[in-house]
């Protein structure tokens, strides 16, 4: 009994999981689309394709991973506002009334308080550029009615004003070029590319685990009849040795004996049956949106002819180069190492002093009208410029140096994750190729062992009926023949499981089962 419980926890490990769990998605970007002919997914007998098809809709950890993607593709969004246009209007009055002093009274000839009524609009459109350049381009207009304006000898009264200036600032050593400018908008690329793979990755596992749950499932039930068929064995035996018992030809100990062999057979059924139900439990969990405790089974067709064949021979330094070409998990670490290599390259940039060409130019207008003050630009001789060199820098400049020093040891941190994983892989590869080469040598001798229990079990109750061998050695037979045929089960399993994890490690997983797996946006998975 122990032995059979053994191998039933052996086929239900769960698959190991090379995908980081991650963040989720977006509803406007991210929903992987899947190309499949999976069919109506109501009812009847399921095949695992039409499982996973399933999983892919409603598993609730993939809807979370596909959420993160979301986000990056939001924050690529948020970068590239960052270089749009601000456009920005002003208007309002202003009203002043004081006394004069005597400078005012002497520059003026008048005396008495002072009056001034201005009346002001001003637009600009401003904005950044990906070379660091920041520029404005604004206009103004006011009105000005004052003290002034309303003696006699006033040129215009009230005064109109208008004045045309661009702007723009050039980073000369930080914050200059493309490449520190466009850092944060390239770091958030390099994070949604990173987040799809690991998406990538989330779907790739739940394919494996819904699979490897198929077949555990679908073994399982193929082992409830043998459990069955052990019992009809054990109480056909009963009977019998009642029926010699009672014509005086069998002892009353092979009555108990065969008794306790039914109920051990009745045991391993229980057993076998409640690992049928964790596995459609976990079918469902896999599957399902909510979970139903009422729902009926899964019923499961073509579960053996889901994958392509078993190959005959698998070298793993042949795999390796494919592996490291598509899997999703590394390549997602090769994706984080990029985006560190970007930080590490703008925060140098933030540690040179801030040395800034400043340049404007513009023109101005003055009259009795509005119209007439912008009609004016005409009659300047020429441009009001102005040029200059801006240089700041903090005397210590420690947060700068010190927000530098970390993205280098960020960086190192993430190349030796990312060497962790590729390490991890390849070990995981080996023991997916051993597992797999192991696993097609034990089914067979299993397949072997079966046929040799059955055939012994029968030259067994031959013997019995003739004399020749004791009830206890039937009873075993019976044992020896269930535990075999459980173990050629638990097999074929491991096989499978072993093939699975060789194909996702690979990343090639969903392409052998057909599954063409997209973003909204085209971008393949």
């Amino acid at each position: 009994m122990k032995r059979i419980a053994a191998l039933l926890l052996l086929a239900s490990t769960n698959l190991s999981l090379q995908a980081q769990e991650l963040p989720a998605e977006s509803v406007k970007v991210i929903e992987a689309v899947v190309s499949t002919d999976a069919g109506s997914l109501g009812g009847g007998l399921l095949t695992p394709r039409d499982l996973i098809a399933r999983a892919l809709t409603n598993n609730l950890g993939l809807e979370v991973s596909r959420l993160g993607a979301g986000i990056r593709e939001d924050s690529i969004d948020g970068e590239l506002g960052k270089f749009s246009p601000t456009f920005g209007f002003e208007v309002g009055i202003d009203r002043l009334y004081r006394q004069q002093n005597a400078a005012d009274i002497l520059s003026s000839q008048l005396s008495g308080e002072y009056d001034e009524d201005v009346r002001y609009a001003r637009s600009s459109l401003s904005g950044r550029l990906p070379f660091g350049s920041t520029y404005e381009l604004s206009t103004s207009t006011r009105r000005n009615s004052s003290t002034y304006t309303d003696r006699p000898t006033s040129f215009y009264d009230p005064e109109y004003g208008s004045s045309v200036k661009l702007t723009v600032t050039q980073p000369l050593l930080r914050n200059f070029g493309l490449d520190v400018n466009l850092a944060p908008l390239n770091i958030a690329k390099s994070e949604l590319e990173q987040a799809r793979w690991e998406t990538r990755s989330a779907i790739e596992t739940v394919i494996a685990r819904v699979l490897l749950a198929s077949y555990e499932t679908y073994f399982a039930t193929e082992n409830v009849l043998v459990k069955q068929e052990s019992i009809v064995l054990a109480q056909a035996l009963l009977n019998e040795n009642k029926r010699r018992v009672e014509l005086g030809r069998m002892s009353a100990i092979n009555v108990t004996q065969a008794q306790a062999r039914v109920a051990e057979a009745r045991a391993e059924l229980i057993e076998a049956q409640s690992f049928y139900q964790r596995r459609q439990n976990q079918l469902r969990e896999l599957t399902e949106a909510s979970y139903d405790l009422v729902a009926a089974d899964y019923e499961l067709t073509a579960v053996s002819e889901s994958l392509p064949p078993v190959p005959a021979q698998v070298q793993a330094d042949a795999l390796v180069l494919e592996m490291l070409a598509k899997n999703p998990d590394y390549k997602a670490a090769m994706q984080a190492v990029e985006s560190e290599g970007i930080r590490v390259l703008f925060s140098k940039n933030q540690v040179y002093p801030e040395i800034n060409l400043k340049m404007s130019m513009g023109t101005s207008g003055l009259e009795n009208d509005f119209g007439g003050s912008y009609s004016d630009f005409d009659n300047r001789n020429d441009m009001d410029w102005g040029v200059g060199l801006i240089f700041k820098m903090p005397l210590d400049n420690r947060t700068a140096k010190s927000r530098y020093r970390a993205s280098v040891k960020r960086e190192r941190q993430i190349l030796l994750e990312a060497k962790q994983t590729e390490v991890q892989l390849l070990g995981a590869l080996d023991n997916a190729v051993y597992q797999l080469v192991a696993g097609l040598e034990r089914r067979r001798l299993i397949k072997d062992s079966v046929r040799l229990a059955s055939e012994a079990l029968v030259a067994e109750q031959r013997r019995l009926d003739k004399g020749m061998t004791t009830n206890y050695e039937v009873l075993n037979q019976q044992r020896e023949l269930s535990f075999s045929q459980t173990e050629g089960l638990a097999a074929e399993v491991e096989v499978q499981k072993a093939w699975i994890q060789l194909l996702l490690l690979q990343g090639k997983l969903s392409e052998e089962m057909g599954f063409q797996l997209s973003f909204l946006d085209g971008t393949s998975l």
